[in-house]
């Protein structure tokens, strides 16, 4: 065992260890925090400590463990850390580690969202406040269990709903073993499958029927995008705002899918088990054509896709309120305003008519110069 050490004093750093107890799925409550920087021992995880709702997927080509979990990262800027908090699924292979936010936590206003990194990308991986904590090039991130029945209550401060936070507790030391030796979590589920399954019965031998016909592969989820309005499969639509929010729903009767846009993760909020809403960050589109792809992905990793193209025109820019019109410009030659100063007036604020040709007609009559004409021309609005 590695002996406590004494509590970090009162003050900006014991405000911060309770801060992200509560974010992390309750922990301050489920045991006491340990010294920054304090390692808890490495246990390995037996079958009989691995929770229900943890799943393996592409368990012969590329084990992937998929957990739901409380998350929080830290950030140091020059006044103060900025923390932010939600609750998802972390899932752990090989070569990545990738963060899916379902929904935000109700105690931080920084607003949290879902990562993919690279096994390099990760340092510091280590136990610290009772979570998994590791380190990429920005941010702190701390990682604890979280059953998704107990979201919400691992946020309450209600004494009654304690216990939720405690029986999660003992899960998470499982992410960092997983962290740090994938292959044997890995064995120890297959392991907790094989015991769960019933023993093979004994039957005499008889005539095998005809081969069934494979099993389908699982059906993909279901997307359908609602912004911008009359986005359709494969289809162009006119859009005169920018920066653009992608929003949708995405479906499958197996879980809750992820979703990307153009590969970034979306923002998730669940509507049902089965169901969630989704949208982009903001999106600043160039004019023209602008090619977007949302892939949903459900648990056992099918994927749909939906591509659409957002042809972005902007909006004509307003007429100057102190632009020009015929009978001013005939008005300031009759006064003796010069041609050269007239140029200029024209140049910066510009003209609020159509000219005809009657119209420069009368305006050289009036003594408008040729110099004159080609600036009016070229200040006409856009037909």
């Amino acid at each position: 065992m590695v002996p406590q050490k004494q509590a970090i004093p009162v003050g900006f750093m014991a405000a911060l260890i309770v801060c992200l107890g509560f974010l992390i799925a309750g922990l301050g409550r489920a045991e006491k925090p340990r010294g920054r920087g304090e390692v808890a021992p490495q246990t390995a995880a037996r079958s009989a400590n691995l929770p229900d709702d943890v799943t393996l997927v592409n368990a012969d080509t590329n084990p992937t463990l998929r957990f739901p979990v409380g998350h929080s990262s830290l950030n140091w800027t020059l006044l103060k850390p900025r923390i932010r908090a939600s609750y998802g699924w972390l899932e752990i292979s090989r070569d990545r580690v990738r963060y899916t936010m379902v929904r935000q936590s109700r105690v931080t206003k920084e607003v949290d969202v879902g990562f993919e990194l690279s096994r390099p990308d990760i340092i510091g991986l280590k136990t610290e406040y009772g979570a998994t904590e590791f380190r990429d090039r920005k941010l702190r991130h701390f990682f604890s269990y979280s059953a998704m029945n107990h979201w919400d209550a691992a946020e309450s401060t209600n004494p009654s709903v304690n216990s939720v936070a405690k029986a999660d507790s003992q899960y998470t030391p499982l992410l960092l073993e997983a962290l740090q030796n994938l292959d044997r979590v890995v064995a120890e589920f297959k392991i907790k499958q094989q015991a769960a399954a019933p023993p093979p019965a004994v039957v005499q031998p008889v005539v095998m029927p005809p081969a069934e016909p494979k099993a389908a592969p699982p059906s993909p989820p279901a997307v359908v995008v609602v912004a911008p309005s009359g986005a359709g499969e494969n289809q162009t639509v006119e859009v005169n705002d920018s920066p653009l929010t992608i929003r949708g729903v995405a479906m499958d009767n197996t879980g809750l899918p992820t979703v990307t846009i153009n590969g970034a993760p979306a923002a998730l909020r669940p509507k049902s088990a089965q169901a969630a809403e989704f949208w982009s960050d903001p999106i600043t589109l160039k004019p023209g054509d602008n090619t977007f792809e949302v892939v949903a992905t459900n648990p056992a990793q099918a994927k749909s896709k939906f591509s659409f193209v957002a042809h972005f025109t902007p909006k004509a820019a307003p007429p100057n309120p102190r632009a020009l019109g015929r009978q001013e410009i005939i008005s300031l030659l009759q006064g003796g305003v010069p041609n050269a100063r007239l140029v200029e007036i024209i140049k910066d604020r510009g003209i609020k008519f159509t000219p005809t040709a009657d119209d420069l007609d009368d305006l050289r009559a009036q003594g408008a110069t040729d110099d004159l004409i080609q600036a009016i021309r070229q200040a006409a609005p856009a037909k």
